[in-house]
């Protein structure tokens, strides 16, 4: 097993200790996925799509990972070892494609993978929207930040989802992107004095903070969504499914970063298990799982947070 195959395994290990009875929601869902992923390889052109978009997925993470000055530095063979990590990534849901007509699929796949580890070098981050403060409250840093580093994506994707909001399912699929995207801004661990700065208990700070949030996420998708219900009046109850299992997501996402919370820790191990609920979320019936994997982490983030709160 190499180096960074080591790494990921132990995070992983952490990942699922956390989870509790959750592994058993994780386990289901990661089966269902591999499922759902031989069913759309069943088809052409969707095939070419999940290659795509699983393509697509390994070469996003390649350009945003921080660790990749450790990696090209002080590893040897690092091509060999990034390419590997990406293979045992994508393999559950693209070796499906060998059981259908379309067993073509995953060896392209596998030549497109050998691009990915020549993007040796990570998007600069420079500060812009200074002013975003005014906007969104300084106790929200995660939107802050996470905007400020990702808004060349978001904005265009944003407006794709305007753009083709009279679309019936393209719209929900691109706001989405967006909610994954988000949920990636609860990686990092604030320092201790941030944490404590409104002087809130566990309850009312997490309880504050998934409220302010969720407010976000309505603004924003609400009116992709009512343009979408008018034009496709059809769609009416997909849509109104899509918020709460967008919301569960960002829950998640959030009771996860403080159910391990350390002041200034990097959580990025947490993004995992993320990455598979968030696959699950796109998927209207499957809401339970989102929301039922918040519930339980919400529970162990109150109780960690009571170790740095005034409880």
């Amino acid at each position: 097993m190499t180096i960074l195959l080591n790494i990921r395994a132990l995070q992983i290990r952490r990942e699922l200790e956390n989870s509790g009875p959750g592994i058993i929601i994780l386990t289901g869902l990661f089966l269902f996925l591999m499922y759902a992923s031989y069913t759309v390889f069943l088809k052409k052109p969707d095939a070419y799509y999940l290659t795509a978009f699983l393509f697509s997925i390994c070469l996003s993470i390649q350009s945003y990972r921080k660790d990749k000055l450790f990696v090209y530095s002080h590893i040897q063979n690092p091509h060999k070892e990034i390419y590997t990590e990406y293979f045992i990534l994508t393999f559950p849901f693209a070796v499906p494609s060998l059981f259908t007509v379309n067993w073509y699929c995953y060896p392209v796949l596998l030549l497109l993978l050998l691009i990915v580890p020549l993007q040796k070098y990570s998007f600069k981050q420079k500060t812009y929207f200074k002013n975003i403060s005014a906007i969104i409250p300084p106790a929200d840093f995660e939107w802050i930040s996470g905007f400020r580093k990702s808004f060349l994506f978001l904005i265009p994707l944003y407006g794709l989802a305007i753009a083709f909001s009279w679309f019936r399912i393209l719209p929900l699929f691109i706001l989405w992107f967006i909610t994954v995207a988000i949920a990636s801004f609860y990686t990092e661990c604030e320092p201790l004095h941030i944490l404590k700065e409104n002087d809130l208990s566990s309850k009312k700070f997490l309880s504050r903070k998934l409220i302010q949030h969720s407010k976000f996420i309505l603004l924003l998708y609400i009116p992709v969504l009512v343009i979408n219900t008018i034009f496709n009046i059809e769609y009416w109850l997909l849509n109104l499914f899509f918020i709460p299992i967008q919301l569960a997501l960002v829950w998640y996402a959030i009771c996860l970063k403080y159910s391990v919370y350390q002041p200034n820790k990097n959580s990025i191990g947490n993004s995992i298990i993320l990455s598979l609920v968030s696959m699950g979320s796109i998927v209207p019936y499957l809401l339970p799982i989102p929301l039922f994997m918040a519930i339980v982490t919400y529970y162990k983030a109150k109780k960690n947070l009571k170790n740095y709160l005034n409880d």
